[in-house]
């Protein structure tokens, strides 16, 4: 049972990794992020969404993480953000809490955790998120998706496999984000992209290290 003090034991470790990561964060955001928790807590009994072994490996593997991927946004400007292999909605939804004016698609094939993203969207009352259940593969071969994305993020799935897709569906100067273990071999063939940056930091507690790419796509010669 998600009982009071394990409510608070959860925002204490957002609290506190998040300040760790220079991430602002408003009370209202952190509720918003400890519903989700006791909500990723009840349907893991049914549908496999995380592995995290406890509270802390939770707020900081998932919660954390995918909100430092906001370091790589530009949101001076109207944002359509596509959320390859979003799972149980990493880095999406926590992307979407901590920017309101963000516009989410979160594309998951796999229909029990598609069940679950609309159920925590509608939780959370998140305006502005949708769900697609859908591989990218054939999302990316649909006319309402060519050129639409501003960024396309993506934690889970091999680059080689996903970044064929994405040329097409990202808008002109649209860029691609991967939340990584390791840097991005230099010698890799990555499909008409380059490396635009990519910055190294360390999850809070302990979780060890993680890399953010950021990809962008490579101008024709004139």
């Amino acid at each position: 049972m998600f009982h009071v003090e394990h409510s608070g034991a959860v925002a204490h470790w957002i609290r506190v990794g998040a300040a760790q990561l220079d991430i602002p964060l408003k009370e209202a955001q952190i509720s918003q992020l400890v519903l989700y928790a006791r909500e990723l807590e009840k349907w893991n009994k049914k549908v496999n969404l995380t592995a995290a072994r406890n509270d802390r490996e939770l707020v900081v593997k998932h919660f954390l993480d995918s909100m430092f991927c906001g370091q790589a946004l530009d949101l001076t400007r109207s944002v359509q953000l596509l959320d390859v292999g979003s799972g149980a909605g990493f880095p999406g939804l926590p992307l979407k809490i901590l920017n309101q004016d963000l516009e989410v698609w979160l594309l998951e094939p796999n229909q029990k955790k598609t069940a679950f993203l609309r159920h925590i969207i509608g939780s959370l009352r998140l305006n502005g998120a949708m769900t697609i259940s859908e591989t990218i593969h054939d999302f990316s071969r649909k006319q309402g998706a060519r050129m639409r994305f501003s960024y396309i993020t993506s934690r889970a799935l091999s680059v080689t496999k996903i970044l064929p897709y994405f040329s097409g569906i990202l808008a002109e100067k649209g860029k691609a984000i991967l939340c990584r273990a390791k840097p991005m071999e230099t010698s890799q063939d990555l499909d008409g992209f380059r490396i635009s940056s990519e910055v190294h930091y360390s999850l809070p507690f302990g979780y060890g290290d993680r890399v953010l790419t950021v990809l962008e796509r490579i101008a024709p010669e004139v």
